[in-house]
């Protein structure tokens, strides 16, 4: 009966840990991959630990959660919508739970229906598919999938491929359009417009079924791909590659299958940080997506463009060289925009400009994927090169430029390695310099961007984030706030001091606060006296694709973090309140204590995040399982930063199979001057012979009480005895016990080391270093030779 009655209070216990929600939810990816705008579409979203899933977060407007119709811990099924309005291309999305927030991963919106793939069975030809569709698969290695498609004399017929902009692994597709007798009449295998992903275009020359032929491009396996085929334009640029927003700018899109067509827009007001697709370099808000449309029939992804508040220049040929090139007569800034149309060929640009006028000067063409490597100089008017760039802006050309008189000057524009062609576009801005800010979170570890990248705070608990800010052409503290946060949660936060870009901030969750979540915002802005009105928010990036040191292949951005309250924690841990500064050479023990509730007996890691500047740790600690604190030694450089420090630790458990973070509170670390300084006067003596070290001191950081004052670093065969000391101590003398084996020489390792109690602290501090006592061996004692015969004289015998 005992033992029963054991067995059944042991599942209790196990009980009030067990029935907490699953934390640590996980997110592989979602299939089918995307929807049909203006549709309902069922989606499964796999992953781990997704049993108590509530909502789904989706980062651009136009695409909601309809409902939740079925869910384990392996999936959910949900009911999702895109709106009539909903954009184009690619979607974030995150699962939330009642124990956490999964990873984000990506989707697309596309404007066709979308096609179930069918296997086709022995001898049956490939699956027939109507124009303007999209059907999505996977591609086993060695293999091949064909799809077939009825096409008219004269009507386009494309075929585009999303598979490494999905997200989910490194999958290299090659796609081709082969008619009924084989021949191919296009095919792609990467393209610099979508990266490792391809697409295919053509005119039909006769009415024909054409088949669609996918792989993967050294037929390996193609783990997923979303397929369009239809009639839709596929052009491979845009010129101009920009327009002034608010202005309505006609485009010419560059079709190289079907020809040339232009196309009216309106260049929106930038607002928010938001990118419709991921793309490899940091992007800006002002980098948007411009979709072809020929014939009613728009394409499934957009050609890139940037919106920026400056005139556009068109470049005027000829314009080859800079004797042809043609004064602009509008003032900067301006934005110039041409294409290198033919190998060897180059553009020219002439301007004026104001003395002492300051610009960054940018080309933007990789960044929006045009296949251009440029090098761009600033000339004077006779085309004597001022400044030149090739990569300074990633892969492209950017110069800091500050004009040096007034006048005309001439700028050039070329491929690296003499290449052209009707795509080659390019767009340059002179960007006033102007203060800007973003914010994002550091990773936390290699090879990794998703975890600790959101607020996932327990009920009646805290959680930590290290945050980066990214400043440019302006200086100051920032004062950190929250922007859109849901109730019951409160941020923790120093003001970033302006010789720092980095630090870690606590948010804290009431006991009562609302289990849920939203997208917020965390806000940055310059902070002082009579200081501009400089602020900025979260730009976070995601490497969705990534192999090692050999690189990242498809990367996301977002404006916007997750931020959640979960169900209780079985465990808290905070750090006992330090009284006493941490003084520069010197040590000081903090106490971290966990609080955990019945039940719980995991272990828990400990580590500090960041370190304020000349300050050392271990870099994590455990509190073993059954203990309920450790203790963490700080120790300072001599040139450690003076300052109160804001520090916080981070604690991990395991907790319900996943992995629970939590936050001790924001705590004070005064880092203070030497409570003293000590010169030790140099000493001789003798093997055998006692001496004495005296030390002068010098206070500088108040301390209470008595120190305890030991040297260290004696030679072997001396000794000496601990002495005391107050802050207004002003010398010591140690007296020195020397052996007649002591190890003699000159040594000058000796210094000082305190001790003391400060405020219920034994904290320690060196002092005195490189003291020096020498020790000499006695000198020989005089050798007597003892006189001969012979020295003596001659020896007179008695008569």
């Amino acid at each position: 009966m005992k033992m029963m009655k054991h067995w059944i209070m042991m599942l209790g216990l196990a009980g009030l840990v067990s029935n907490a929600a699953a934390v640590d939810p996980r997110l592989s990816y979602l299939s089918p991959g995307g929807l049909k705008v203006g549709t309902e579409t069922e989606v499964t979203f796999r992953g781990q630990r997704l049993a108590d899933a509530e909502d789904v977060f989706f980062y651009h407007p136009g695409v909601k959660l309809v409902k939740i119709i079925e869910k384990n811990d392996r999936f959910i099924k949900a009911v999702i919508k895109a709106d009539a309005g909903c954009p184009l291309g690619e979607h974030k999305a995150r699962v939330r739970t009642r124990g956490g927030v999964t990873e984000l991963r990506t989707f697309f919106v596309g404007p066709f229906d979308m096609v179930r793939k069918v296997t086709p069975k022995e001898g049956e030809g490939p699956q027939k598919l109507p124009l303007n569709c999209t059907v999505a698969g996977s591609v086993a290695a060695e293999s091949v999938d064909r799809y077939a498609v009825d096409v008219k004399k004269g009507q386009r017929i494309s075929a585009e491929v999303e598979s490494i902009r999905l997200g989910r692994g490194f999958y290299d597709p090659y796609v081709a359009i082969e008619n009924s007798k084989g021949f191919i009449v296009a095919r792609s295998d990467d393209t610099p417009l979508f990266v490792q992903d391809c697409f295919a275009s053509a005119v039909a020359k006769e009415d024909d079924v054409y088949t669609i032929v996918l792989r993967e491009t050294s037929y390996g396996a193609l783990g997923a791909y979303r397929l369009h085929v239809g009639t839709f334009p596929r052009p491979t640029a845009v010129y101009p590659a920009g327009g002034q927003q608010g202005k309505e700018l006609e485009v010419k899109f560059i079709d190289q299958a079907a020809g040339d067509f232009k196309q009216k827009y309106v260049a929106p007001e930038p607002k928010t940080f938001e990118a419709t697709f991921g793309q490899q370099n940091q992007p800006c808000f002002r980098d948007l997506a411009v979709f072809p449309q020929a014939e009613g029939v728009v394409a499934p992804s957009g050609n890139k463009v940037r919106v920026s508040p400056f005139p556009n220049e068109l470049e005027a040929e000829p314009n080859n060289s800079v004797g042809e090139a043609r004064l602009i007569e509008a003032p900067l800034p301006l934005a110039l925009n041409g294409i290198i149309q033919t190998k060897g060929d180059e553009d020219w640009f002439r301007f004026t400009a104001k003395r002492g006028k300051r610009f960054d000067v940018r080309v933007y063409a990789r960044k929006l994927r045009s296949p251009i490597d440029t090098v761009m100089n600033i000339c004077n008017k006779d085309g004597r090169n001022l400044a030149s760039n090739d990569d300074s802006g990633g892969p492209d050309s950017y110069i800091s430029w500050t004009v040096p008189a007034d006048g005309e000057y001439t700028l050039r524009i070329r491929d690296h390695l003499g290449n052209g062609g009707p795509d080659y576009t390019y767009r340059v801005e002179f960007q006033p310099r102007v203060p800007e800010l973003s914010l994002y979170v550091l990773d936390t570890r290699r090879y990794d961007t998703q975890t600790r990248k959101n607020v996932v705070v327990a009920r009646g608990n805290r959680f930590p984030l290290v945050i980066q800010a990214r400043r440019s052409n302006f200086g100051g503290a920032l004062a950190l706030s929250t922007k859109d946060f849901p109730k019951g949660i409160t941020l923790h936060a120093a003001p970033m001091a302006s010789n720092k870009s980095s630090q870690t901030i606590v948010f804290e969750a009431a006991a009562d606060a609302p289990i849920g979540g939203t997208l917020g915002d965390l806000m940055g802005k310059l902070t002082g006296e009579n200081v501009a009105d400089i602020s900025g928010g979260i730009w976070q990036n995601y490497d969705l694709v990534q192999d090692g040191n050999r690189g990242v292949y498809y990367k996301t951005w977002v404006d916007k973090m997750a931020v959640v309250v979960v169900e209780e924690l079985p465990f808290k841990i905070r750090i006992e309140e330090l009284k006493a500064p941490l003084v520069r050479a010197g040590t000081l023990p903090l106490k971290v204590i966990a609080e955990r509730k019945e039940g719980f007996n995991g272990n828990i890691n400990v580590r500090m995040l960041t370190r304020p500047s000349g300050l050392s740790c271990s870099s994590n600690i455990n509190i073993p399982a059954g203990k309920n604190e450790i203790t963490y030694l700080f120790s300072a450089n001599t040139g450690a930063e003076i300052l109160e420090h804001k520090i916080a630790m981070l604690g991990t458990a395991s907790v319900s199979g996943g992995t629970a973070y939590v936050s001790t509170q924001l705590t004070s670390l005064k880092i203070a001057d030497y409570f003293m300084v000590g010169k030790i006067t140099p000493a001789t003596t003798t093997q055998g012979y006692p001496t004495a070290l005296k030390v002068a001191l010098t206070n500088r950081t108040k301390f209470p009480g008595k120190a305890t004052v030991e040297l260290v670093g004696l030679p072997s065969g001396t000794s000496t005895v601990k002495l005391e000391m107050t802050q207004d101590t002003k010398a010591l003398t140690f007296p020195i016990t020397v052996a007649d084996n002591a190890r003699a020489g000159l040594h000058r390792t000796v210094y000082c080391k305190m001790t003391l109690n400060h405020s219920g602290h034994t904290v320690t501090q060196t002092l005195g270093g490189r003291g020096t006592l020498r020790i000499n061996v006695p000198p020989a004692p005089p050798s007597i030779k003892k006189p001969s015969v012979r020295s003596l004289g001659k020896v007179v015998e008695a008569k």
